[in-house]
Formats: structure tokens, C-alpha cells, sequence
């Protein structure tokens, strides 16, 4: 206190005040001293953009001088440090310094590599169970449950009656959220709580209201396709109610109407640029049925680093699309979700 009231030029009885001179002195010391502070945590600012900036290019040069993207000691830790990174909450100015396009490519390829390694790791089990237990070790096995519980939620803000036909367009090698989202249809109480028996409704027809619900997994990989097929019945009960198809995103409608689903999804590697997925969207909501909904996986700050960020808002999308919820996450879940419902 005593020091504080130096600095003001308060406190002494012995000194006579100089108003004007004082005041206009102990004015420029606190303008100044607040232009020191604003400049130091600039530079504290600038610094830490640095230091992202360079990690991330680090991490994109590192990944680049790898003979393959499978799944190993060296790739495992450079995705595990990036996904961290992207992870973190930061302003638009840096995420504007950090994203590399490029960067996405090969996140995409090795998330693909993953995936594969892991359906036929998983398939190795001898029993049952075994498969099961395997399926439930996979790293992010947990942050799939979390996002499918996220969507999940997000779904049933837009409708009173819980989906019971889902198709989900690239569904790759291990199709958890299909997995996640098959087992919370059928048995999660929260699930039952928010909804109610259909009537009328635009997104669950009388006829498939009552009838036990259905993933259509969607690909144009035929390796993708037939891992995930094989994991599926090897998962028995658990996997009843996953049906596959091999298709291209824009012409999987042509084998299989999509008209007779209550919930399309487009997985976030499901185009790379925004032209790309309008492309993609427009053609996969011409072939749904009005008031059907569209879940898209999008994401935002420097996790668009890993995922493109998906933007809804545009005038040839509205056209055909009403946006009903978004939802970025904080937590470690990377992905944000979007649910739009057709005109």
C-alpha cells in the first residue's frame, strides 16, 4: 500500500499537492505503464503463435520424410503431439498463421492407415469377446463415444422421434460411430427419455417408427468396405443392424435410395475443400427426402489444421438446407457437428 500511494503521489501530509503538474505526470506514468503491459503480452502473444506455427510445420516437415503413414512408434507420436496442439483454444489470427491445407492430406491418409491396421488387429481375436475387447482398446475408442453422444444430442434437438434408418457416408475401415451410434438407438436410456412415439413426423415414417434401427455404411474403398463388413459380423449381436455398401459419396443413391433414411451423415474427410463438400452435400440432399436431416462434421480453430471447417451459411446451400444446430466442442473431442434439415 505504501508503495502504491508513492507511485500515485498520495499519502503525504508533509508535502504540498502540485495539482496540475502532478496530475498531468501521474497521468503519463499510468498511460505508459499500461503501454509497457500491452506490449509485453503482445510479445508473449507473438511468441506463443510462433512456437505453434513452428511446431506445426515441424511436425508437417517430420511426417513428410516418413517412408509410410502405417501406424508406428515415430507417426504415432508426432499425430498424438499435433492432435494436442490443435486441440488448444486460440484466436483467429493465429489459427490464420497455422493451418497448412496440405497438412489435412496426409492426417486423412494416415487416419486411414489407422483405421485399417486396427480392423485387422481387431479381427485377429479368437472369440467373441475377444473381438469386442480389442474393438474397445482402439485409442480413441472413448472419444467416439463422446462425439456419437454429442450427435446424438444434437439430432434430437431437431426431431422428437429418435432415427431408426441412418446412412453414413464414408464410413471407413472401422466404422465406430456407426458402431456407437447402432448400440445408443437401441439401448441408451437418454435416447428413449428425449423422444417420444412418432405420429406425424418429417423425419421417421409410421412404418419404421417401430422397427429395430439400421446404419447403412457407405465407401467408395472396397478394402474399407469389406474390413469393416468382416468386423461386423465378427462383433455378432453388437453388429446386428450394420448393412454396406461400395459407392462413391455423390452416386451411393443410385444402388441404394436415400430417401427411406431418417438421418444422412458426411464424415468429416468426405471432401477436402468447401467446394468439394457443397459438390458432394447437394448432390446426396437432392436424393433425401424433405425434412430428413443432415449431420456434417465440421471443425474450427486450429483443429481445422486436422478437419476441413465446413460453412453451411452459403446461398446455394440455404437453398436447400436449413441449419438447425452447431456445436464446437472444447473438450478433446475434435470434431464440430452440424445438423441441417432438407427443404
Amino acid at each position: 500500500m505504501p508503495l502504491l500511494a508513492s507511485w500515485l503521489g498520495i499519502g503525504s501530509p508533509t508535502k504540498k499537492l502540485d495539482t496540475y503538474p502532478r496530475s498531468s505526470h501521474d497521468s503519463l506514468t499510468i498511460v505508459e505503464k499500461a503501454d509497457i503491459l500491452q506490449s509485453q503480452q503482445t510479445d508473449a502473444r507473438e511468441e506463443k503463435a510462433h512456437w505453434l506455427v513452428q511446431s506445426i510445420v515441424n511436425t508437417h516437415t517430420e511426417l513428410l520424410k516418413l517412408p509410410h503413414l502405417r501406424p508406428g512408434p515415430a507417426i504415432n507420436k508426432l499425430l498424438g503431439n499435433l492432435v494436442s496442439i490443435c486441440s488448444e483454444i486460440h484466436d483467429q489470427e493465429i489459427v490464420n498463421k497455422a493451418v497448412l491445407p496440405s497438412l489435412r492430406q496426409i492426417c486423412a491418409q494416415s487416419e486411414s492407415c489407422l483405421e485399417l491396421h486396427w480392423a485387422e488387429h481387431i479381427l485377429e481375436g479368437q472369440t467373441q469377446e475377444e473381438v469386442i475387447e480389442r474393438l474397445e482398446s482402439f485409442p480413441y475408442y472413448e472419444n467416439y463415444e463422446d462425439l456419437t453422444r454429442l450427435e446424438v444430442c444434437s439430432i434430437l434437438s431437431a426431431t422428437k422421434v429418435a432415427p431408426r434408418r441412418v446412412a453414413f457416408i464414408g464410413s471407413g475401415p472401422l466404422p465406430l460411430t456407426s458402431l456407437c451410434l447402432l448400440h445408443a438407438l437401441k439401448n441408451d436410456v437418454v435416447v428413449r427419455s428425449l423422444t417420444q412415439p412418432a405420429t406425424t413426423s418429417t423425419t421417421a415414417t409410421d412404418s419404421t417408427a417401430n422397427q429395430e434401427p439400421i446404419v447403412l455404411n457407405v465407401d467408395y474403398d472396397e478394402a474399407a468396405i469389406s474390413a469393416s463388413l468382416k468386423l461386423s459380423l465378427a462383433l455378432g449381436g453388437r453388429g446386428k443392424g450394420m448393412e454396406f455398401i461400395c459407392a462413391e459419396a455423390t452416386s451411393a443413391s443410385a444402388s441404394r435410395d436415400l430417401t427411406e433414411f431418417d438421418v444422412v451423415y458426411m464424415a468429416a474427410l468426405v471432401g477436402i475443400t468447401q467446394t468439394d463438400k457443397e459438390k458432394i452435400m447437394l448432390e446426396v440432399v437432392s436424393r433425401m427426402r424433405k425434412g430428413a436431416l443432415l449431420v456434417v462434421r465440421s471443425s474450427w480453430g486450429l483443429r481445422t489444421c486436422l478437419y476441413p471447417e465446413v460453412d453451411l451459411a452459403t446461398e446455394i446451400l440455404l437453398k436447400r438446407l436449413e441449419p438447425c444446430v452447431v456445436v464446437h466442442p472444447y473438450n478433446q473431442v475434435v470434431n464440430s457437428v452440424i445438423v441441417a434439415r432438407v427443404r
